[in-house]
């Protein structure tokens, strides 16, 4: 099996299949001992955990027509990355696997932050984490 990294830093395939296997799953993505694996497609990703400096939930309601009338379904996606940065976004299987993969993360994961990055409230771009450090100081 072939394992991509996302960021620009490879492992050692034969260490990594390993830890793969032994890997515990949830839903789409595997928490390996120092490696956070996921399934894009019909390609397996991972990312050195080391890496991880930013984790969040994002939940997106999608519009749908039901018997019963209009209504939205409720799509959970974890979204990993560093900084302003996104490495990847991950759809889960639901409400449930994403409090319980949340809570692994949070405890695999001690220094990184849990919390989506600032938006600007009238373009809804990302305010880079510079700029936030510079308001500050201005205040």
């Amino acid at each position: 099996m072939k394992l991509i990294p996302v960021t620009n830093i490879a492992s050692d395939e034969k260490a990594l299949e390993a830890e793969f296997k032994k890997a515990r799953q949830v839903g789409v993505v595997r928490l390996g001992d120092k490696h956070f694996f996921f399934k894009s497609k019909l390609k397996q990703y991972y990312i050195p955990y080391e890496d991880i400096k930013r984790c969040y939930r994002r939940v997106l309601g999608v519009p749908t027509k039901m018997c019963c009338g209009k209504g939205e379904v409720l799509v959970e996606n974890l979204v990993i990355g560093e900084g302003d940065k996104e490495y990847a976004v991950i759809q889960l299987p639901g409400t449930r696997a994403a409090k319980v993969l949340f809570e692994d993360l949070k405890g695999i994961l001690p220094n990184a932050d849990f919390t989506s990055p600032k938006r600007d409230e009238e373009t809804g771009e990302i305010i880079p984490s510079s700029n936030l450090a510079a308001e500050g100081a201005k205040a």
